[in-house]
């Protein structure tokens, strides 16, 4: 077992002590996202009159919608007598059952961006603005937030320039071991036991410089419990079962794990769109979003601009405004955080 220099360790103590204390906000906290649907391309810069928001999707139960359809804040349900309508709310990544009457006092958008709902200091929640140090510290990258699903997930992070090579520690429940490597990514040791449910886990990320010193950071992982990956593979399962187009599906996939505070996955299923080649601005602005929440900017810029360029070719002034507002934050967040000799 390879352990951190003591006077090393110290480094991201302060943090590592930080980020426990936040943990249990993280489980109780829920940053919204709202979903927009897929719109046919239209001549660049005939830009059309915003339409309505979509605050949730029919489930099931609506005499006068389909199963699939999407309603706004404005829209009125009209279930069976006596029963309720079934529905996904954008807002909370849940399916509820809600009477008849206005979806949005019972599923209410509020449809700000994340940064609106931003609580200062929580990994996860807020757009992190860098310090003068952060970028010499191999910080971690991906798992993107702290609490996620896959209870062996693969690890990178940030380069460090000298870097002879890298070592990386986990500690835990039943989980205690290190690996040193020469690259800035490793997958989750199949020999080694996997993280557990509900449990917090240390990650210690040491670059190895030459003369035996060293550059540490500290982070921490938490997998979800089995009750909270059960009711999220639950709902997925009823959105699934919708046969929706694969972007609407994964708009609606990423408000359930935004809603739950898995960050991570919710950036995965994103990303899988992007990967198609969608056209669709809604993926890359809530692709920009996710990486605003989680303190990636430079990620999170490029796609807000590809949301702007998309969102201008289809004419869709809803998303065009969301990612010219995301991009507006982000810009504001990169001042500089100290003054160099040559800017006095």
């Amino acid at each position: 077992m390879l352990t951190v220099p003591k006077s090393t360790a110290r480094i991201g103590k302060k943090v590592f002590k930080f980020q426990v204390a936040v943990i249990a906000s993280i489980l109780l906290l829920s940053n919204f996202s709202s979903a927009w649907g897929q719109r046919q391309p239209v001549a660049r810069g005939n830009l059309k009159k915003p339409v309505c928001k979509p605050v949730a999707r029919i489930i099931s139960g609506d005499l006068r919608r389909v199963a699939g359809s999407k309603v706004c804040e404005e829209d009125r349900l009209q279930p069976v007598a006596g029963a309720t309508v079934e529905v996904l709310c954008y807002l909370s990544g849940n399916i509820l059952n809600v009477s008849g009457g206005a979806i949005g006092k019972q599923c209410s958008s509020r449809s700000q961006t994340q940064s609106q709902h931003c609580t200062s200091g929580i990994r996860g929640d807020c757009l992190k603005v860098k310090g003068p140090d952060d970028e010499n510290v191999p910080t971690l990258i991906v798992p993107y937030s702290p609490l996620i699903l896959n209870s062996r997930p693969s690890l990178s992070w940030t380069a460090i320039p000298g870097a002879i090579s890298y070592i990386v520690q986990i500690e835990g429940t039943g989980v205690n071991w290190s690996k040193e490597v020469n690259s800035i990514s490793l997958p989750y040791s199949k020999e080694q036991p996997a993280m557990q449910p509900g449990n917090i886990y240390q990650v210690n990320v040491l670059a190895k410089m030459a003369e035996q010193k060293f550059i540490a950071s500290q982070s921490i992982l938490m997998v979800a419990s089995l009750q909270k990956a059960e009711q999220t593979k639950a709902i997925i399962e009823r959105i699934q079962n919708l046969n929706l187009p694969p972007d609407e599906l994964a708009v609606d996939i990423e408000s359930v794990y935004k809603g739950q505070n898995l960050l991570t996955e919710a950036i995965e299923v994103l990303k899988e769109r992007v990967k198609a080649k969608t056209q669709n601005p809604t993926i890359y602005r809530l692709l920009g979003d996710r990486y605003l929440n989680v303190g990636s900017p430079e990620q999170a810029m490029r796609e807000y601009k590809m949301a702007i360029q998309y969102a201008k070719l289809r004419g869709n002034l809803n998303e065009l405004a969301q990612a010219q507002a995301g991009l507006k934050l982000l810009l504001q967040s990169q001042l500089p955080t100290r003054t160099n000799p040559d800017q006095k």
